[in-house]
């Protein structure tokens, strides 16, 4: 989900990490004057750090851009040095790092608060894109992805593209730090995977978090549901599932009784919940300050009849989520454990929904590895079938995509680039820090990004890179859409 990690209010009850200034020390003696990046080691750390529950967070120094970060759960939020041992995030609030009677640093205190350094022992985050290449990219060569036990077929660039070199360019521009924090590029094009490249101390066996683009998957899982009957149709009525669960529903009229699970799986609600908009009642930040995420959609107002119209609203997949739970009487995990994950071979992935504070640091996004997320996209393209076995139905595939250019299907999302007049139809599951899973179906071409560029256009004014890496390298290959694809105003 698009989690906005640097907040304007609520300060102590959201990101304290992201509202830090860290102290820099410059007294200490030393036979020679330190470099700016000597000084950040001294802050290096794991440190308590207190969000809903209490957990840690770990402080880092990259030589690359001599900078500070913050990190949890691998996501970094950097710290800029504004004075004599002091750092602000991008709302300049400030936490200040204390020194022991050594001048060792001993933690730090922000807004009233104080937490420890628990050690300075950490497992560093790797902050080169690579850095054996990093001074010498045009050393990288590229290699043909390895072939696994996973069921993907492997191929090289040149055999399944006209002219591969964009993309090679675009890795060699990866390496040089022109796209940072992309942790993955994977394109699997004519049924094979032909390009596979990790960053930043990322593998194919490390699955990464997907933020939204957990949500049309969940989509999937709730076709799966309606295929084996436990939910009739994505036609009836949302609210009369969840009466035994909530007695009263806040806000109640005819135009909510309305609502529909299909108006919930196309973002057209009708309700008073826009992410992106502040005012929004149910904006994902108000939506989080909740207690149950469900609860608090279905108690929104209405502002509009449902089903005219879209607006993005991450309680509404949220709340399929629960529903499929209701219906079948499973938690959602076991039944796409059960139904989706085993039938595709998929084991390396973690997963645990929990739509309310207790994901406040985990928001019941999926991690997944990017050779699965190829799969899962596949199964999609494919018509719901892998390996010749129906695992969605293809009915559902089908409605899925059938969707309003620039809009939203089955909480998947029509994606279209236009380059030098032609048109580039995709689907698009994407999530916060650059996480974009784009199937292509008239280049018969999947592309996977993974990164940790996360609240991109908050913290720099701009979008993740995947959005300038596909229209700029990947679609500069010579590959050609359907010729009625010619972009018309």
């Amino acid at each position: 989900m698009e989690i906005q990690t640097i907040r304007k209010n609520n300060f102590k009850k959201t990101f304290p990490l992201l509202l830090m200034i860290v102290i820099l020390a410059f007294g200490c003696s030393s036979p020679k004057e330190k470099s700016d990046y000597e000084k950040l080691l001294e802050y290096e750390g794991n440190y308590e750090y207190e969000y809903v529950d209490k957990t840690t967070l770990d402080i880092v120094a990259s030589e690359l851009d001599t900078t500070l970060y913050a990190i949890v759960d691998n996501a970094k939020y950097p710290l800029k040095h504004i004075a004599l041992d002091s750092f602000t995030n991008i709302q300049d609030v400030p936490v200040v790092f204390e020194r022991d009677k050594t001048n060792r640093v001993k933690g730090y205190r922000t807004d009233g608060l104080e937490f420890k350094l628990i050690t300075s022992e950490i497992e560093k985050t790797e902050m080169f894109p690579r850095k054996e290449l990093f001074h010498n990219p045009d050393s990288y060569v590229y290699h043909k992805p390895k072939k696994t036990e996973d069921g993907l077929e492997t191929g090289s660039l040149e055999d399944e593209f006209k002219n591969p070199e964009p993309i090679i360019d675009m890795v060699k521009e990866t390496i040089k730090g022109k796209f940072p924090d992309v942790h993955s590029i994977l394109i699997y094009k004519n049924n094979k995977l032909v390009l596979e490249e990790y960053f930043y101390g990322y593998d194919e066996n490390i699955p990464h978090q997907l933020r939204s683009a957990t949500k049309p998957f969940i989509g999937g899982i709730l076709g799966i549901a309606i295929d084996q009957g436990f939910i009739k149709s994505e036609k009836d009525k949302l609210l009369p599932y969840f009466n035994s669960t909530y007695s009263e529903i806040a806000n109640l009229d005819d135009r909510k009784k309305e609502i529909t699970i299909e108006n919930f799986l196309m973002y057209r609600h009708g309700m008073d919940c826009e992410n992106d908009n502040p005012k929004s009642k149910g904006n994902e930040q108000a939506m989080m300050a909740s207690k149950d995420w469900v609860k608090y959609t279905l108690d929104l107002p209405m502002v509009k009849e449902s089903g005219k119209s879209s607006s993005y609203c991450t309680g509404c997949a949220l709340t399929l989520g629960s529903l499929v739970e209701m219906a079948t009487s499973k938690n959602i995990e076991d039944f796409a454990k059960e139904n989706l994950f085993n039938p595709l071979g998929v084991s390396n992935y973690d997963w645990t929904f929990e739509p309310n504070q207790a994901s406040m640091t985990t928001f019941s996004q999926m991690y997944l590895t990017p050779r699965d997320l190829i799969k899962l996209a596949k199964l999609f393209k494919d018509g719901g079938k892998w390996k010749d076995k129906q695992i969605i139905s293809e009915s559902w595939i089908n409605k899925t995509f059938d969707m309003d250019e620039g809009d939203y299907g089955y909480l998947w999302e029509h994606k279209y680039f236009v380059i030098d007049g032609q048109k580039y139809n995709s689907y698009l599951a994407s999530g916060n820090g650059g996480q974009k899973i784009n199937i292509w179906p008239e280049l018969d071409m999947i592309t996977v990004f993974t990164g940790g560029n996360y609240n991109s256009y908050a913290l720099y004014g701009k979008s993740t890179p995947p959005n300038e890496m596909i229209p700029n390298y990947i679609l500069k290959t010579g590959e050609k859409p359907a010729d009625n694809n010619v972009y018309k105003k």
